[in-house]
């Protein structure tokens, strides 16, 4: 039986009882061809993004393994190379992971950052191609379970690394850490999952849990993959801030994971820890990014 699946849209700048279990995001820098990660101290600041990710996603995937007649070749943007798609033949996904390629290279225009999903080719028995949901349901249409994907940072741009995440101090250049999450956010399926797609209706994201949280249906960005520049949300239901998964960000400033960033990730089917509901609804506006892309504003 022999499959193959294209690469899903890149978004820039997602019965038996089983306990959960938390979703632990791998980075990979073997592809960093342009040494952007040439210090400890960048790597950590992705790390700590992935580490937010791992602290709210509960999902238990299940592993895919190649062997014998069953082949599973992984394919995705290379992130230190432009416009070409790397493949790795008979690659093996270990449960409750993801793998992420990161790296770095020049991105034309205003665009600074580039991520989602991977894809996939392979071969093997209808077993072998059931496990490629990972022990999720309805797969395509209310949930996602990628192996991984890739995500790349503009190598020419100003960048901010800091070495806590946790508090914010006055700097100047492109936040990396706000980055990393936005990139992150799509490679989970934001903007670039069919669960996503799924739930666009005229320009709006009907998904419940969204929904929940604004008010209503949230407006979205002119590509459908971003939610309309300018709309709010709070963080931790505590501090009201500029969305996560807008189309752009503002030099000089830093974004956290949104209640409404989050609500995203469980409509496209990950079981999210500490969504709040309800929320109050927020004004909003909206301003021409290509799909594909992390904008920088200046200030």
């Amino acid at each position: 039986m022999n499959k193959v699946i294209k690469l899903l849209a890149m978004g820039v700048l997602g019965t038996g009882m089983q306990q959960a279990q938390a979703t632990s995001i791998v980075f990979d820098y073997g592809y960093d061809s342009n040494s952007f990660f040439d210090t400890q101290a960048k790597k950590d600041v992705l790390e700590a993004a992935g580490s937010f990710f791992s602290s709210r996603l509960n999902d238990s995937l299940s592993a895919i393994d190649s062997a014998g007649n069953n082949h599973f070749n992984a394919n995705f943007s290379n992130p230190g190379v432009t416009g070409s798609t790397v493949t790795i033949n008979d690659f093996n996904v270990a449960a409750n992971t993801l793998t992420v390629f990161a790296g770095g290279r020049a991105i034309a225009g205003s665009t600074i950052g580039i991520g989602g999903p991977g894809g996939y080719g392979a071969s093997g028995s209808q077993a072998f191609f059931d496990s490629f949901d990972r022990g999720q349901a309805d797969v395509g249409t209310t949930d996602f379970a990628p192996w991984g994907g890739a995500i790349t940072f503009d190598t020419g741009a100003l960048w901010y690394f800091d070495s806590d995440v946790s508090t914010v101090e006055s700097f100047s250049g492109n936040d990396f850490y706000s980055v990393a999450i936005h990139e992150l956010g799509h490679l989970l399926g934001i903007g670039t999952a069919d669960s996503w797609d799924n739930l666009v209706s005229s320009g709006s994201f009907i998904g419940s849990a969204s929904n929940a949280v604004y008010g209503g249906d949230v407006p979205l960005h002119l590509d459908d993959s971003h939610w309309a520049d300018g709309t709010m949300s709070l963080v931790d239901a505590q501090d009201a801030q500029d969305v996560a998964m807008g189309p752009s960000i503002t030099t000089g400033t830093r974004k956290y994971f949104t209640d409404l960033d989050l609500a995203g990730l469980t409509d496209v089917g990950w079981e999210v820890s500490a969504v709040p509901v309800p929320a109050a609804v927020y004004f909003f506006g909206s301003a021409l990014l290509g799909l594909g892309a992390f904008r920088k504003k200046s200030k």
